[in-house]
């Protein structure tokens, strides 16, 4: 279960087994040991220690997260699952070309992803089949991809055709990640969401967040991370698109409720029964970190 708290002064604390969410939109309790991400979503919003002590003894996380939805920072269980041996694998992958093989197999699923969603959205879309046709040529482009530039070049083909798509369903000018209106501040803060929940999985797998096999490395940039979401990221548009219609920003930045109903329908398409897309996340990390060391 995935908690977010959105209202700024709210109060969290533990209470007999339960974390308890106090703001102005009332009280909610949740079962302690149900609880497996918190995501603070504002400022002002306190947590007792108690509550963060009992929160990391069930292995749940914290994550606080800032006003454009990047994650600043997450609270967890120190990790030992002999992240030594794994990462050393992740290393050499890195460098002997396998790494990029891998990540090919996750820009493949993410312009899949991307054209599931326009056939979703064909009866919206005048361009539909050219939209169509240009994803699947980059897709089929992709799998000869011989170097980073090759698959960088087939995710931008891709890129072109899906976000002009978008733009006919949603009716927003285009995808930029600095963009101040509210269906680029949604797509970003539910891709934050999409990083927090990551980020976790890879360190649980006992993988270096910062060492990736597509990104460019730089100081401070989670770059497996960013490499890893790609394969998700279709999944955040198409909550996006459900919900673009009543968003607000202020300033260039989601207003506190839209934040919360960003981060709301993220976790629940997330969290879908029968198919939890959280579960597929850890999975999919742990498979990681064994098939580089193999």
């Amino acid at each position: 279960m995935q908690v977010a708290v959105a209202s700024y002064g709210a109060r969290i604390r533990a209470r007999k087994g339960l974390l308890v969410v106090e703001g102005r939109e009332g009280r909610r309790e949740y079962p302690l040991h149900q609880v497996d991400e918190v995501l603070l979503l504002t400022g002002g919003v306190s947590i007792s220690a108690r509550a963060l002590r009992m929160l990391l003894r069930a292995g749940a996380t914290v994550v606080v997260m800032d006003a454009r939805g990047e994650p600043l920072g997450v609270f967890m269980k120190p990790v030992g699952d002999a992240t030594g041996a794994k990462r050393l694998c992740q290393y050499q992958a890195a460098v002997s070309g396998r790494g990029l093989e891998i990540a090919k197999g996750w820009v493949w699923r993410k312009i899949r992803g991307q054209l599931e969603n326009v056939k979703r959205w064909r009866r919206r879309l005048a361009k539909y089949r050219e939209y169509a046709e240009r994803i699947s040529a980059a897709a089929d482009a992709l799998r000869h991809a011989a170097e980073p530039h090759d698959v960088l070049e087939a995710e931008a083909a891709a890129a072109e055709a899906y976000w002009s798509a978008y733009r006919e369903v949603t009716g927003f000018p285009g995808r930029d990640q600095e963009g101040g209106d509210p269906v680029n501040a949604a797509l970003n803060y539910g891709y934050g969401v999409l990083k927090a929940l990551c980020f976790k999985s890879l360190l649980i797998a006992g993988l270096d967040p910062y060492v990736g096999f597509l990104h460019a490395e730089k100081s401070g940039r989670p770059s497996l991370v960013l490499d890893f979401m790609e394969q998700w990221r279709p999944r955040v548009d198409a909550v996006v698109a459900k919900i673009y219609d009543g968003l607000e920003t202020e300033g260039g930045l989601l207003t506190h409720q839209s934040r919360l109903r960003v981060a709301a329908a993220v976790l629940e398409e997330l969290g879908a029964a029968g198919k939890p897309l959280s579960a597929e996340i850890h999975r999919e990390a742990s498979a990681l970190a064994r098939s580089i060391c193999t």
